[in-house]
Parts: C-alpha cells; structure tokens; sequence
C-alpha cells in the first residue's frame, strides 16, 4: 500500500477537498452536514465523518462532476478504486435511464466507467462496470438496495499497449460480480466522480458518495464506525461528545508532519486546535503521552503540514458514533449554534 493512499478524499472539509476541479452546471452538487442529511428522506447519514458529497438528481444531461489527475494509471499498472454510495430512497425517474457515476479517462476518453440503471417502471437501481462509455443495459451486475451505503470497488489493469491486455474487476459489497478482461485501453490520466449523461427523466431523490481512495492495492473498509482509526488526510474521527483514549502520529520519511485536534464537527479554517503534536524525526512515530483527550462537539483531525503524514487513533466514546442508530439519533437533536457551530 502506497503511504499515504495516492489519492484520497473525505469530504470533510465541506467543499471539494483535494480534488483537481468541480463541474456542476445546475447547481446540484453539494456537500452538505451531517444535520442537515438528516432533514432528508430516509434520515441519511455520512457514511464517515461530518460531511460527504451529495448529487440531486439533476433532471437534466449536463455534468455533475470531480475530476482528479493524481487517479492517473500507466500502462501494464495495477490501480484500486473505492468508494462509498448511498441511494436515497425516493431516487426515481419517468424513464428508464443509463448514467455513469464513475469513469476512468485518458485525456478525456472514457476507457472504464461505472454506470447506474434505472427502470423507470419500479425505480429499481442497478449499477455495472465496462469498458468505454456506458455500461449496455444487458450487462448490469447488481441491484442496488436503496436507503443503506454500498460499497463499489474497482480493480484495473490498464493495457500494456501489447496485446488488448488490460482488465477490470468491479467489486459490490466486497463480492467480485463482473470482470471485464481484453481490454484495449490508453494509460489512465483522470479520474471523474458524479453524475455524467443523465436523462431529464431521472428527477427524483438523491445520490451520497463518501469516503473516496485511490491506491496500488486493495481499499477495502471493514468496519464504517471502527474504534481504532488510521488517517492520512483532514477527517472527523466522531462526531458528539467524546474521548481519545491513544493519539500516534506517523512520520513516512520526513520528520516534520503536524497533527491537530479540534473540538468541533463544523469545518473552518479559522478554528484553533485544543491539541497539537508533530514529529521531529524521520520515520519516528510519536505516541502522545497527554491522553485521554475528551471533546464536547466531536473530534477533527488536521494534518496543517508534513509529507506523508498519518496517525492513529483509539476512540474511546462517542455519542454520535458507533452505530448508524446512534450517528441518526444524534444528528436529530443536535442544532447548528451561531455562526454555524
């Protein structure tokens, strides 16, 4: 595994992160708080942290999109994709449509897509993978259950311009359900996350993407409210009142990565840490001395500087943490205060 991840993203800085560029014609992509997911149908909730990636259904053929040059894969390369997809429950269309909710480019050419179906006569969702631009209706390799996060994983071998070579094994739920092989394919230099080509049909509900990695081997997530947390990038570790029992900070070759800790489960840049550590020494970790570490909002974790930076953590509580029941429960009752904290 490449450390950190080659490429990853939370959401949770409430905006576009770390992504190269946003495209959204109609106004449709967002990516809301955890309270205000749960004024929506079915009370959803991230699938981590404070805040994912939301896509309404645009009811139009324009782009809703991230794009990424770092998801970039040489020929005769191996590359994972994850990610995490919710659909709401009242996501529905006037007629059957096709859409790609991913894609693999070079330079602008789709060489892997994954594409969503949806039959208009019982709003049933399907989602498959194939090479070139959008999955055949044929094809399609799964339902896709509404209300609850999936998990999509993509396993590609890009073409080494030899022999039509290049394959793609498509993951749901941590099961293998496609393999497309023979595969005639250009190196990879973008990655494309939203919604791309829908119909003016798909009108209603919503799309979540959380928990976005790009990386030289698999990405699985085992356990979405995990008590023992690795992180290379800006994250919520929990939200609600609640504690750190252990903080190690991970030092991938440089001796200068700085980690801090906010109480808070609102974004700003403007907010001062109520704990702050870093490293000294090349490939030396620190593990905190000055714990347990309790918080009244819940616990962000920020990397302000350092090369390769990561941490781990042990969570000792939570309130909003530990169970979807508790993380709805929570994101019921707790209000936004002024200025949005």
């Amino acid at each position: 595994m490449a450390y950190p991840y080659l490429f990853a993203s939370h959401f949770d800085t409430g905006d576009i992160g770390d992504w190269d560029t946003e495209t959204d014609v109609s106004g449709v992509l967002t990516y809301p708080h955890y309270t205000t997911l749960a004024q929506l149908n079915g009370f959803p909730t991230p699938y981590r942290g404070a805040y994912c990636m939301r896509i309404d259904a645009p009811a139009n053929t324009a782009a809703h999109t991230l794009l990424e040059g770092s998801i970039d894969i040489a020929a005769a390369a191996r590359r994972w994709v994850r990610f995490m997809l919710y659909v709401s429950n009242n996501f529905a269309a006037t007629a059957d449509d096709i859409f790609n909710i991913f894609e693999l480019q070079a330079a602008t050419v789709v060489e892997v897509a994954v594409s969503l179906q949806i039959t208009a006569a019982t709003d049933v969702v399907e989602i498959g993978v194939t090479s070139g631009t959008e999955v055949a209706a044929a094809t399609f390799s799964s339902v896709v259950s509404k209300g609850v996060w999936h998990q999509v994983e993509l396993n590609c071998l890009i073409d080494d311009i030899a022999g039509n070579n290049g394959t793609t094994d498509f993951y749901f739920d941590n099961g293998l359900v496609r393999s497309v092989t023979a595969l005639d394919q250009a190196a990879i230099t973008d990655g494309v996350l939203g919604t791309l080509n829908t119909l003016s049909t798909t009108d209603a509900g919503f799309l979540l993407f959380d928990e976005f990695a790009f990386d030289d081997t698999r990405l699985a997530i085992t356990n979405r409210f995990a008590t023992h947390r690795l992180i290379h990038d800006d994250a919520f570790l929990f939200v609600g009142p609640g504690r750190l029992d252990n903080v190690k900070i991970l030092d991938g070759g440089s001796g200068d990565v700085v980690l801090e800790l906010y109480d808070t489960d609102v974004y700003s840049a403007s907010l001062e840490p109520i704990w702050r550590g870093r490293t000294v020494t090349a490939n030396t970790d620190v593990d905190a001395a000055d714990v347990p570490i309790d918080f009244r909002r819940g616990c962000l974790a920020r990397f302000p500087a350092g090369t390769a930076p990561g941490a781990q953590f042990a969570i000792g509580r939570a309130t909003g943490w530990g169970s979807e029941g508790a993380y709805r429960t929570y994101a019921s009752k707790r209000v936004v205060g002024p200025g949005g904290l």
